[in-house]
């Protein structure tokens, strides 16, 4: 907050719009996303996000910020979060989030969401993605909004720091990757147990739903199929879960290649 970006009042017709961002319909209709909590917001911030407004109980936390605040009281964070407890600090984040192209590098892995419904799930396998260097990655139908407010929680400040897409066609998208050079793997119970498996320079991992799996359209693009390997005594992993173990998998194998 500057000189040039004075401290403003929320207004009832303000904070009416802005509860609507609690909705994928309002996220949509606005083109925006509302982002929780001191430690999202000041993520959003150093990783240059598209900030449209600060809304902070206590502004002058943000003194070092040149974006426009608005002083809310701490009934308004009640309406504005979906926490118990919120902290008061929000921002208004552009919603920039379209298709992804097929990265130029001859080594890099993306991931591909089919139908996964859990925000948390979703926002989980971001950070990951961010963790273990993920050239991207999409969303596709039947998914969890990727700017759901548990989405961008679950993720932390990671979500503002791998490229998100969201895809309408899924199974064309792959395609087109696939034409980009890319390898398909699908991770199953039944597949080829992960530590034998030959991880390409281009991959793209497709996780399913959490308890129907892979939609039967994406089936003939899935050119390999992986597992994670388990003990008997639970019957399979959490899909966020599985999804940090395979992704840090193929992170060291690019490791390895790079340093041959």
């Amino acid at each position: 907050m500057t000189e040039e970006s004075p401290t403003q009042r929320l207004t009832r017709a303000r904070l009416r719009q802005l509860q609507q961002l609690r909705s994928a319909k309002g996220r949509r209709e606005q083109r925006a996303f509302l982002i929780d909590g001191r430690k999202l917001v000041r993520d959003a911030i150093e990783a240059e996000a598209s900030i449209a407004d600060l809304l902070s109980v206590s502004p002058e936390e943000w003194d070092d910020v040149s974006l426009p605040t608005t002083r809310i009281s701490q009934t308004d964070a009640e309406r504005l979060s979906d926490t118990r407890t919120p902290q008061g600090h929000f921002a208004v984040v552009e919603d920039r989030i379209g298709q992804l192209e097929p990265p130029s590098d001859d080594d890099w892995q993306m991931v591909a969401l089919d139908a996964i419904q859990d925000a948390g799930n979703v926002g989980g396998i971001i950070r990951s993605s961010a963790a273990f260097g993920v050239a991207g990655v999409i969303v596709g139908p039947g998914s969890a909004d990727p700017a759901h407010p548990r989405v961008t929680r679950a993720a932390t400040g990671a979500w503002f720091r791998v490229p998100i897409g969201r895809s309408e066609d899924l199974p064309g998208d792959l395609a087109a990757l696939r034409d980009a050079g890319a390898t398909v793997l699908a991770t199953e119970a039944a597949g080829e147990p992960l530590s034998e498996v030959q991880i390409p320079g281009r991959v793209v991992w497709l996780f399913g739903n959490e308890g129907s799996g892979i939609s039967p359209a994406l089936e003939p693009l899935i050119d390999h199929r992986v597992s994670v390997p388990i003990s008997g005594s639970v019957e399979s992993l959490n899909v966020g879960v599985a999804a940090g173990i395979i992704l840090h998998h193929g992170w060291r194998a690019a490791r390895e290649r790079i340093d041959r």
